[in-house]
């Protein structure tokens, strides 16, 4: 254990709050405290040296993880290991150079280990395990100008050992350019993971806030500065309403600060604050700006061309799950892409816009669908495109209700007598699916696809119909007609 935090453990008797406050004041020589986040610890208390770093590392994860006990024993029976050795391969390990060198390699590169990652290390396998070994639950690793930055997890009071973790990884900001912490968004994204258990997603996102406002002003231009503007950005976005109400101005500050110069805005960069425009703009019914935003994002696929970069890097922005182009029903806010289409088609609606959206749809699988996309561009199999937009819905009801075709009578009749029902696990599925549908019978209405508009008015009135979405779809086939005579 380092010699810090043996004092602060004992001091505090492994108590957050207000006794491990105390405990960081007794420490300063020179008292530092700001009101982002309390007491501040001495930085040359929390580094240690290459061979001090290398030493702790090795002698902490061989003491705990360093011997194969009776309940790993159990677990790794269901793997592949040699128990026989596996003893023997670990003591084996701890004591080669090219062993204790690998691990704190591991460290330098992925900044945490638990023991699942020193049994790949050694073994070469991959093992899950439903708790920690040894006592010990991580150890984290971040090299600071030449110095090195170690703090262990350990299982009993782990409460303790994460809260001293947040104020260890503040105080490093606090007293520390960025240009000498290494990979600093890592360890911003460490800190706000532990601020998130501990505190609650509003008080998080503030003190994430004033972090990073002061990381600012005590910091030069820097790709790393740019990076943590981001990241505040996404927090906000993440943040609840209060913080969401702030996203336009931030994004404006973001692209006035890094729109030129040596650290600009990437068009990677550019298109997810596009993308948060978009989405921030629906929420608030401003639906020119949707039209503009949503219309730059498919322009050039540049929402699809960096769609694999955003989803490593802004996961937590933009909704993930696979896109499905040969669905109809389904929950078109799970996709970021999908999410895209529905929102420009129900604001170009909105806007009265309805030959672009019959453009969307010819041009765009997930405007809408691979039938309806067929519809439109396999001209001699018009009549067979029809049929299987009715076959789409009936698969789709099917594999939502019982994740298979095979039991599409069934699915359905399950599915209309739940569809409606706010408690079921349909409702918002249905509603999604309406709204989209009934966008689209406007839009082929209005533009004369009367074939395509009574074709999928049988199928909504069958299998998807809300009744104020269809009452309001009635009105405006209705208004329309008295305006066209």
């Amino acid at each position: 254990m380092l010699k810090i935090d043996e004092q602060l453990l004992n001091e505090s008797k492994g108590l957050i709050g207000q006794p491990l406050e105390d405990a960081i004041f007794n420490l300063q020589t020179k008292k530092l405290h700001f009101d982002i986040f309390g007491a501040v610890l001495p930085k040359d208390l929390l580094l240690v040296n290459l061979e001090k770093a290398r030493d702790l590392v090795v002698s902490i994860a061989q003491k705990h993880w360093g011997e194969v006990d009776l309940f790993l024993h159990a677990t790794l029976q269901k793997t592949s290991i040699d128990l026989e050795n596996a003893n023997q391969r670990l003591i084996s390990y701890f004591s080669s150079p090219q062993g204790t060198k690998a691990l704190f390699d591991y460290l330098l590169v992925h900044h945490s280990m638990e023991f699942e990652n020193l049994i790949t290390l050694v073994f070469g396998k991959e093992v899950k395990l439903s708790k920690s070994v040894g006592g010990l639950r991580q150890i984290h690793l971040y090299k600071i100008g030449k110095k090195f930055f170690i703090h262990i997890i350990y299982n009993d009071h782990s409460s303790f050992w994460n809260v001293l973790f947040l104020k260890k990884i503040y105080s490093i900001f606090i007293q520390t350019p960025l240009e000498d912490i290494q990979n600093p968004t890592q360890l911003l994204k460490q800190f706000k993971f532990l601020l998130e258990q501990f505190y609650t997603l509003n008080q998080s996102v503030i003190i994430m806030n004033q972090l990073i406002s002061y990381i600012d002003n005590e910091n030069i231009r820097s790709y790393q500065l740019k990076e943590f503007h981001l990241f505040n950005l996404i927090a906000h976005y993440n943040g609840g309403k209060r913080h969401f109400r702030k996203l336009n101005a931030m994004i404006e500050e973001i692209i006035v600060n890094w729109g030129k110069g040596k650290w600009a805005l990437s068009e990677k960069e550019y298109t997810l604050l596009i993308y948060i425009q978009a989405i921030t703009a629906y929420k608030q019914s401003h639906v020119d700006k949707v039209i503009e935003y949503g219309k730059y994002l498919i322009t050039k696929d540049r929402l699809i061309n960096h769609a694999i970069e955003l989803l490593l890097e802004y996961s937590d922005v933009l909704p993930n799950l696979k896109p499905e182009p040969s669905t109809l029903v389904k929950r078109y806010d799970k996709n970021y892409l999908e999410h895209i289409f529905f929102i420009l088609i129900d604001a170009l609606v909105q806007n009265k816009q309805f030959n672009e959206v019959i453009q969307l749809i010819q041009q765009h699988e997930m405007a809408s669908c691979t039938s309806i996309y067929d519809y439109f561009n396999i001209l001699d199999m018009r009549q067979e495109a029809l049929f299987k937009i009715e076959a789409t819905v009936q698969r789709d009801i099917a594999y939502i209700v019982h994740n298979s075709p095979q039991y599409v009578w069934q699915s359905i009749e399950v599915w209309l007598q739940q569809y409606q029902n706010e408690e079921s696990p349909y409702f918002e599925i249905s509603e999604m699916t309406s709204k989209h549908l009934c966008n689209l019978l406007k839009a082929l209405f209005a533009t004369e696809q009367f074939e395509l508009f009574e074709k999928l008015m049988e199928i909504y009135n069958k299998y998807l119909k809300v009744n104020s979405h269809f009452d309001d779809l009635k009105e405006f086939v209705s208004q329309y007609v008295k305006v066209k005579q």
